[in-house]
This record gives C-alpha cells, sequence and structure tokens, in this order.
C-alpha cells in the first residue's frame, strides 16, 4: 500500500458541534449567558448541549443540561473535580456515543478553573507517587521529581488525554475563557497593552491551538456629546484644554479578528468579520454560518445534505473509538503474569519448607515445566499452579 491510497479529498466542517470553539472575555461579559443562548437557539432539543460547570456563575441563569462538577471538591480538595471529570464523566460520554448519542456539544465553563483542579490532581497525585507530604507547584514538581518530570509539560499530556477522548467521540466542545490586560515591550523598548488570555503557555496548547473559531467578548465604551451624537475627538475648553463627555454608554461587543488592542480573536476561517460584532446569540451563529459558507468553494452539495453525510461519518468514527476504548479496558483488566507472581509469592511465604520441596517444586514443573514460576508469563498456566499452591495453604488443609 502506497501513499496514494491515503490520499482523500476534505470537506469543512459544518455543524457547530464538529469543530472546537472559544469564547473569551472579562468580569460579566456575557460568556455563559452566550453559551445559553447559541445553544438554545441552535438546538431543539436542550440535552444535546451539556455545560460542565467548573466554578459558579451560572446560577442565575435557567440551565437544563448542566454538570456542576465545582461542587465535587472544595479549595482544599479541587483535585476531586478533575478526578470525576476524567474517570466519570469522559468515559460515561464515550460509552453514550457509541450505545445511543444524546449530547453533541459539550462546554467547560471555564478552562481556567479546569486547569486549576488538573493542576491540583496531579500534584497530589504526585505527591503520594514521591511520597511527600504536598506538592505546593508545577515547578516545584520539577524540582520533587528531580528533573524526570517537568510539570508543565506532565499537565499537559494529562489533560489532553480526556480531551482527546471528548474528540475522537465525536464531541464538539465550547471553552468559556478568562482574558486579561497585558502589558508588552518589545525589542525596541516600545510598550503596548493588549487583552490575552489569563490562562499560562501551557493552558493556551490545550485550548487555544485547538479552536477553530475564537470570539473574544469585549466592553465597549461609546461617547456621545449632549445632543446624542457619537464623539470621535475629546471635547475642549475656551482654553483649549481637552475634557470628558457627560455621557457614554458601555455595550458588550463579540470580536472574531485580532485588532491592535484584542489579540486574542479568530480561528480558521476566512471569513470573518473585521468589525465587532453586536452580541447577541442570533449574531454568533450568523457569524458561524457565514464563516462555513467561506470554506465552501468547491462543493455542490448543500448545508443540510452536508450535515447529515458528516453527522454519519462522525457517529461511525465514535463508534470505532468506544469499541477500541471498550476493548483495552478489558484487555486492562484481565490478570497479568505480574499479578500471578505476587499472589504465589504471598502463597508460598506461609508453606513449610518440607511442602515447597516436596509438592509445590515437582507439581511447579508438572504445570510450568519449571520450578521457578518467576520466569513464567503464561497467564493460564500461572492460575493452575497459584490456585494448587494456595489449596495447600495451612487453612486450606
Amino acid at each position: 500500500m502506497g501513499y496514494r491510497d491515503k490520499v482523500k479529498n476534505n470537506t469543512p466542517k459544518v455543524e457547530l458541534h464538529s469543530i472546537d470553539s472559544l469564547i473569551v472575555g472579562g468580569y460579566k461579559t456575557g460568556k455563559t449567558r452566550l453559551w445559553k443562548e447559541v445553544t438554545e437557539r441552535h438546538y431543539l432539543n436542550p440535552e444535546e448541549a451539556l455545560l460542565i460547570a467548573f466554578e459558579a456563575g451560572y446560577e442565575t441563569w435557567e440551565l437544563d443540561n448542566i454538570i456542576p462538577i465545582h461542587e465535587e471538591g472544595s479549595d482544599e480538595e479541587l483535585w476531586k473535580v478533575w478526578d470525576v471529570f476524567k474517570k466519570e464523566i469522559v468515559p460515561d460520554l464515550v460509552k453514550e456515543a457509541k450505545n445511543g448519542r444524546v449530547v453533541k456539544l459539550v462546554g467547560i465553563d471555564t478552562a481556567d478553573r479546569c486547569i486549576d483542579a488538573a493542576t491540583a490532581w496531579l500534584l497530589n497525585d504526585r505527591a503520594k507517587k514521591y511520597g511527600v507530604a504536598k506538592i505546593a507547584s508545577l515547578q516545584e514538581l520539577t524540582e520533587v521529581s528531580n528533573g524526570n518530570e517537568n510539570g508543565y509539560t506532565v499537565l499537559y499530556e494529562e489533560m489532553k488525554k480526556p480531551f482527546d477522548s471528548l474528540k475522537n467521540a465525536g464531541y464538539g466542545k465550547v471553552t468559556l475563557a478568562w482574558t486579561k490586560e497585558k502589558e508588552t515591550t518589545l525589542y525596541n523598548g516600545l510598550k503596548y497593552n493588549s487583552i490575552e488570555l489569563m490562562m499560562h503557555a501551557t493552558g493556551k496548547k490545550i485550548f487555544e491551538s485547538q479552536a477553530s473559531l475564537i470570539c473574544c467578548l469585549f466592553n465597549e465604551v461609546v461617547i456621545y456629546d449632549k445632543n446624542g451624537q457619537t464623539v470621535t475627538e475629546n471635547a475642549k475648553t475656551k482654553k483649549g484644554k481637552e475634557k470628558g463627555s457627560n455621557f457614554h454608554e458601555t455595550r458588550t461587543v463579540m470580536v472574531f479578528r485580532p485588532t491592535e488592542y484584542i489579540s486574542i480573536a479568530g480561528g480558521r476561517y476566512t471569513e470573518l468579520p473585521n468589525d465587532p460584532v453586536e452580541y447577541s446569540a442570533e449574531n454568533f451563529l450568523k457569524v458561524f454560518e457565514d464563516a462555513v459558507k467561506g470554506q465552501l468553494k468547491k462543493t455542490r452539495k448543500s448545508l443540510d445534505e452536508l450535515k447529515e453525510e458528516q453527522s454519519l461519518e462522525r457517529d461511525e468514527k465514535a463508534k470505532e473509538f468506544a469499541d477500541m476504548v471498550e476493548a483495552a479496558e478489558i484487555e486492562a483488566s484481565k490478570p497479568k503474569a505480574e499479578d500471578y507472581h505476587e499472589k504465589i509469592k504471598e502463597v508460598l511465604n506461609s508453606l513449610s519448607s518440607e511442602v515447597k520441596t516436596n509438592s509445590i517444586t515437582p507439581k511447579f514443573r508438572e504445570i510450568l515445566g519449571v520450578a521457578n514460576f518467576l520466569t513464567v508469563t503464561d497467564v493460564e498456566k500461572l492460575e493452575q499452579a497459584y490456585v494448587y499452591a494456595k489449596n495447600l495453604k495451612p487453612e486450606n488443609t
């Protein structure tokens, strides 16, 4: 088989749940509200969109399908939140994708708190591994491991696995995240301020790099004069000194392309608005639809045809992935040679030297072919040897 057999044509994904999206903004810019209104408008069945809340802030909204996972652990036991996410929620969603998908789009609110929970889990896990009372930071983890583990690298690997599982199982993802204002100094000494993600570089690798559509919510201030006209220059006193206006309003806008001030916006689409768009679920979905249509240059199929075709393809791949995960779990649950080695050792420690010499050695040679069971890897034969030895224990005789 040559490389030609692997060549195929790619048609852009046309559903919101076919891609990863990122909605970012500062305090009270309406991230959770936008999730709520977009999903309610886009999905007839509210159960098709599932919000996993890693922090509070949704309490004032009516949300039909939410997991308040932050309740699983306090700040002191934040690691429990990630533990439930990776061991319960993700595996259940993978199984659901195979046995009758309900959820199509998963929301993460917020990525920042999700990173905190995963970090807490990792530090708690490695403290046990290295036999220390507590590891305070990812930097300290690197030190405790004597450089064998880089804290940020293992965090990336830890977080990547469950999110890759969701993607492979056919789920789209909308991540909500915090922004901050950052001052940057250029090589020539000039400084500028910009709006960027609050999370560290490892978090950006997980969430920003995978996002095909990034929307930044920004509170824009519009200044008016006393007649209600928009002001583009400051008013001046009779002496020529600039003065502020008494009239202004703040409105939230959605930014889909980077600007001279906002660096976190954009994505993989060419047809995105250059100017800020008025905040609304309707406008968000309109931008997404126009962006998708802008990518469809050659295909003659309608959006509805592509949606149906891609839905079948996604479900087929999800079932294949779920089958693979299930097979791996079954294989992992099977006893291994090492397991029986330990069991046999434990039994032999309870037997007398006479029993070992007169009974165990000849019987093991008969079952295993050798007396030294530690060299045997055949699980079935080791099980037979273990059962025989177990029946010779004093309480069984």
